[in-house]
């Protein structure tokens, strides 16, 4: 709270979806597709167009974004680990500067297979929220743990079928997805209904003399692709566009994380398309009432709205699925923020600024009048503020695993796991990736050695955490148990 004669600081709506790409709504002109609640938002204030994760899988972008550092930095290199709930935090930050700090949906910070979701909070209340009510992503295959929305399930006699559904989908995999149309569960019992009606009810209850900052976190688009009815019928398959066929970047490179579909027809990927892109429709939809809340309780004058996701998707580009790769439409996300109505900078912009994932809460932290010592995200406020793609960043740089993908908006590299250069790319020419200098021998460009030279200064970063929470063991073998140690935080 603030104290009489100070300026109150805003408040701060963020919005993360997962595994949404960044031309995954209507502005990018890409697909036809209907988002007029982003649009709205983009005309109300910045699209920022080139903005890449950290890494595109989950857990190490999300503790990227949490703790404002590169993945390499805070060791969380794949999904089975996670930054200890003391690490620096953003969301700490800004409860430490007087907000209050509320989290609903699907963080993905305490996914730890010996914890159930609710004896989580603790953990959460440590890494800066004063409260939360938590969800698992959609792609727990059946194994959904304990939460407030397992509950909500139960109590109307769901549970049970949506488990079975949900198994029946993960096995159809992508391709099957709409043959399975529409969604078991309706609007308001879909998670990602449920969540972004949670966050509504929220805003109806919070304050207003508080600063506060509400993370909502729906967990689609991401797999399984399930919109309910009526968008789950939206598009039509014939009308879907395609992106480059050919099977040039083997799913294998990254594990578990992507799924090659070699012997997918062109329209099997379109007819996926329709139910992913009906999925980001119906979370545009409930968005939108989350904003007409804002405007009803008269929060717009003093709200920061902001929009992103934590990585992209590959939908059948180079018929690949999934994520996991070091190419744009999985490592690129959209990033749209709607300033309070009370602010006087320019709006309906469209921005080519190089930016990052992790630029995005040191700008939060910026609006609130705080900081995260030791963040490597760099505050979008001057952007915001006057527009221009110099001064920013000069290149974007995001991690999976031990490569390193670098770009300065026209050219871009990707090394293999011990550094060595292992993609290239001319972007301005080749926007779809298609043409790999590296395999053309045609890599040999002064652009692409200084990019390449930039590699091993990023990965000089110093850090200061350790080594990070491995899901996979129990806690009684790490000599630390963090439900019960003391924290002074």
């Amino acid at each position: 709270m603030s104290r009489p004669g100070e300026a109150r600081p805003p408040n701060i709506v963020l919005v993360m979806t997962d595994q949404q790409r960044w031309d995954a709504l209507a502005g990018a002109g890409t697909f036809p597709i209907r988002t007029p609640t982003l649009d709205r938002l983009a005309a109300e204030g910045t699209w920022l167009r080139r903005t890449y994760c950290p890494s595109p899988i989950c857990v190490p972008s999300r503790m990227s974004f949490l703790t404002g550092r590169y993945p390499h930095q805070h060791g969380c290199l794949d999904n089975d680990t996670s930054v200890w709930p003391d690490a620096p935090s953003f969301v700490r930050c800004l409860r430490d500067a007087g907000y209050r700090t509320t989290a609903i949906g699907k963080l993905h910070f305490t996914w730890f297979h010996d914890l159930e979701i609710p004896v989580s909070e603790h953990l959460l209340h440590k890494i800066g929220f004063t409260e939360a009510t938590e969800t698992t992503g959609k792609m727990s295959q059946g194994n959904l743990r304990a939460s407030a929305y397992s509950e909500h399930l139960r109590e109307k006699g769901l549970l049970h079928r949506f488990h079975e559904d949900l198994q029946e989908r993960a096995r159809a995999g992508p391709l099957g997805s709409y043959d399975r149309r529409p969604a078991l569960l309706g609007p308001d019992d879909h998670i990602d209904g449920w969540v972004l009606q949670r966050a509504e009810e929220w805003l109806t209850r919070v304050d207003p003399r508080e600063p506060f900052f509400l993370w909502a976190g729906p967990p689609g688009p991401h797999d399984p692709f399930d919109p309910p009815a009526p968008w789950s019928q939206w598009y039509r398959p014939q009308d879907m566009p395609l992106g480059p066929l050919e099977y040039r970047y083997p799913a294998a490179e990254s594990g578990v994380y992507t799924r090659g579909i070699p012997d997918a027809t062109p329209e099997q990927i379109q007819q996926m398309r329709t139910q992913y892109l009906g999925n980001v429709s119906f979370i545009d939809e409930r968005l939108g009432r989350v904003l007409d809340v804002l405007e009803r309780r008269d929060l717009l004058d003093d709200t920061w709205v902001v929009f992103c996701s934590d990585h992209g998707e590959m939908l059948g580009d180079h018929r690949l699925v999934f994520k996991g790769q070091l190419l744009d439409p999985a490592v690129r996300v959209p990033l749209v923020v709607r300033p309070p109505d009370r602010w006087d900078g320019p709006r309906g912009r469209t921005e080519d600024a190089l930016v990052e994932l992790i630029d995005v809460p040191a700008t939060l932290l910026d609006l609130a009048g705080t900081e995260l010592p030791g963040g490597m995200g760099r505050s979008l406020r001057p952007l915001l503020e006057a527009g221009g793609t110099e001064g920013h960043r000069d290149v974007a740089v995001s991690e999976f695993g031990r490569r390193v993908m670098v770009t300065d908006g026209r050219h871009k590299i990707v090394t293999d796991e011990v550094g060595g250069l292992d993609k290239a790319f001319d972007l301005t020419g080749d926007p779809d990736e298609e043409r790999d200098l590296v395999a053309a021998g045609a890599a040999a460009r002064p652009e692409i050695e200084k990019l390449h030279a930039h590699v091993h200064t990023h990965l000089a970063t110093a850090t200061d955490l350790p080594a990070p929470w491995q899901h996979d063991v129990p806690y009684r073998r790490w000599g630390r148990n963090p439900l019960r140690e003391p924290s002074d935080h």
